[in-house]
């Protein structure tokens, strides 16, 4: 009888990585997919989605919801240096209302299920700084007019071309009136689990995006923005929007991550604000290459 010996397998698996299918991910969804992509597994989908997915498990990390870090800090860390934010006008979330904000205490606003800090930043903007409870209705309504929070690219659609009898309030602009900080929507998570069990694939990763990210200027953002083009979205658009954007995670950032948690906190969104904790990479694995 012939007995076989197997040797434990080294093959190290695949991270799985989670893509926010908006325009706001593109500068660094982009170019890490086509230097680095056929290294990695991806899944995409809204930002409440891939909250999802990440938390269940079924991803390694992803540009998700700042919020979604606040709600379970002990399942994630965030990777350095990284994130997606604006220091201003944020352009692709929005308060759409027919009304003036004061007027809106006792009436229905719809909150868009696709986003989850976006949800909470409309309830500190309306709750703490101006003073107001409306009734909030999940879903999107099916008239424009009525109040409701809108994300995304649709929300860049209205900002550029919105209809009669609305105002369209973005909220990174009224944050940044009210704080003087910027707004972060997003940071860049991994999974606690991830990181014990695959360390230096994760500091490989962690030096990739950060090199992308570095990579930014405006010729790289005019280039994309000619590849992304579209009918509905010209390139000159698409580039203002990114030029309005911050993909840092400075000290600034990072302060606005922290008021934007105890404010949370306020409005009952969350239970506790959590300190930021970063994965810092293991020496020697810094490299993006």
């Amino acid at each position: 009888m012939t007995r076989r010996f197997c040797l434990p397998s080294l093959v190290v698996p695949m991270l799985h990585l989670g893509e926010i299918e908006y325009a706001n991910c593109l500068p660094i969804q982009e170019p890490f997919r086509a230097r680095w992509g056929h290294e990695y597994r991806f899944t995409a989908g809204e930002p409440r989605a891939i909250n999802h997915l990440l938390r269940a498990g079924a991803i390694d990390c992803a540009p998700a919801s700042s919020i979604e870090y606040a709600r379970y800090p002990e399942r994630y860390w965030i990777l350095p240096g990284l994130a997606i934010g604006a220091d201003g006008p944020a352009r692709s979330v929005v308060l759409v209302t027919p009304v003036d904000v004061a007027r809106l205490d006792g009436r229905e606003v719809y909150l868009t299920p696709a986003s989850a800090t976006s949800v909470v930043l409309l309830k500190i903007l309306l709750e703490h700084f101006a003073g107001v409870r409306p009734r909030y209705v999940e879903g999107i309504p099916e008239d424009v007019r009525r109040p409701h929070l809108l994300i995304g690219d649709r929300a860049m659609d209205l900002v550029h071309d919105p209809p009669p009898g609305v105002e369209v309030v973005d909220l990174g602009r009224w944050w940044k009136e009210v704080t003087d900080l910027p707004m972060v929507f997003a940071l860049w998570l991994l999974r606690r689990h991830t990181v014990a069990h695959q360390r230096q694939e994760c500091a490989r990763l962690a030096a990739r995006l950060i090199q992308i990210r570095r990579e930014i200027d405006d010729q790289r953002l005019a280039g994309l923005a000619a590849d992304f083009a579209c009918p509905r979205i010209s390139a000159e658009r698409l580039l203002t929007y990114w030029r309005a954007l911050s993909y840092e995670l400075g000290d600034r950032h990072q302060a606005g991550v922290t008021r934007f948690f105890e404010l949370a906190v306020a409005v009952g969104a969350i239970t506790q604000a959590p300190p930021l904790e970063l994965c810092q990479p293991p020496v020697g694995a810094a490299r993006g290459a």
